[in-house]
């Protein structure tokens, strides 16, 4: 005897196997995230307690507060750049532009191994590319440059910036216009490479030449009675020379 399975049937059966999916707009809608497993409030407070007590033990006996990494590294190849703090920045944070192959264990292990400098805390942040065009502003095309990763410390000791002396905020300045100058050249086009540069107040390049305004017509004018003289000049010459010869 042949069971024969309606279509009815099937349609069923697939609708149960989905019943915890729900149909929108012929989606199926996908399936609700797993709930996140909430920590224990006692265990967490017991776990940094524990830490702080490790920290607090490895500062009173001059030890790393940390686990050193086990590869030795003689010739670090990275490059780290120290910047100036923003204004959200305490004198107990410093902040690093390290390459993107970095993270928060190399930092600690570099700063604490060449500069004996400890960290408590540290984050990071990835920022996107600045757009960089391949030529002047009509022409090239548009790309972003790459990205830049920059790490903020928490520091044991306050650390203060000295403050900018004259002749940093100088050089400053005179980057700054020389940028604005060097845009402004590469960016004008047609009649505007005669303007002046507005860079430096405007000293760097010479005001151009105040040129009279003549209409066509005038100037048609003064060109025909130039040519007209010239030809009389020349004819006069040409009558000297000939009695110069009849004379004789």
């Amino acid at each position: 005897m042949l069971n024969i399975i309606s279509p009815l049937r099937t349609v069923k059966n697939s609708f149960n196997l989905i019943s915890h999916r729900t149909i929108i707009m012929g989606y199926r809608k996908p399936f609700s995230p797993k709930p996140k497993v909430k920590e224990n409030r006692q265990d967490r407070a017991t776990r940094s307690k524990r830490i702080i007590q490790l920290i607090r033990e490895s500062l009173e006996n001059d030890e790393p507060n940390f686990i050193p990494g086990k590869k030795p590294i003689y010739l670090p190849f990275a490059t780290i750049k120290l910047l100036r703090p923003n204004a959200k920045h305490t004198p107990y944070q410093a902040k690093f532009i390290v390459p993107k192959s970095f993270n928060k264990l190399d930092l600690r292990d570099y700063l604490y191994h060449i500069y004996g400098l400890r960290t408590l805390n540290i984050t990071s942040a990835l920022m996107p590319g600045k757009f960089i065009r391949s030529m002047p502003a009509p022409y090239g095309s548009r790309y972003r440059d790459k990205q830049i990763k920059k790490m903020t410390v928490d520091l044991i000791d306050p650390f203060v910036w000295p403050a900018e002396n004259e002749m940093f905020k100088q050089e400053k300045e005179l980057t700054r216009e020389l940028n604005n100058y060097r845009e402004e050249k590469a960016n004008a086009i047609n009649s505007d490479r005669e303007k002046p540069s507005k860079a430096f107040g405007g000293i760097i390049d010479k005001n151009p030449r105040p040129m009279n305004f003549v209409s066509k017509i005038v100037r048609r004018q003064m060109k025909n009675l130039k040519s007209k003289d010239i030809e009389l000049q020349k004819k006069l010459e040409t009558d000297k020379f000939i009695t110069s010869y009849i004379n004789l």
